[in-house]
């Protein structure tokens, strides 16, 4: 995982602008609340599947990034397999990291 990715992630969570686990990231979508969805590349296939179908005809974005204990590493919780950010300019810099890392 990038460190940049990483470091945005803390900065998030401090502020409060990302949350982590199924359950508060699903309630953050249905509120409209999420900009970005991360999914751990090593969580379970449905997983990703899931939210990829959770998020169907919202501008959700949902990326598959990351392994889980270094999601959870980043927000200084234990692994993770599912992380939101909440704040539209916040996750516009992560996925720029993350789609340049990628290409």
């Amino acid at each position: 995982m990038s460190k940049d990715v990483r470091q945005y992630l803390g900065l998030g969570q401090r502020a409060g602008q990302v949350v982590s686990g199924d359950f508060i990231v699903r309630a953050k979508i249905r509120k409209r609340e999420a900009c970005l969805v991360i999914v751990a590349t090593d969580a379970a296939s449905h997983t990703l599947k899931d939210f990829l179908r959770f998020t169907r005809g919202t501008e959700i974005k949902v990326v598959n990034f990351g392994r889980k204990a270094e999601l959870g590493a980043a927000l200084g919780r234990p692994p993770r397999a599912v992380v939101a950010v909440l704040d539209q300019h916040l996750s516009a810099r992560i996925l720029n990291i993350i789609e340049e890392s990628k290409s």
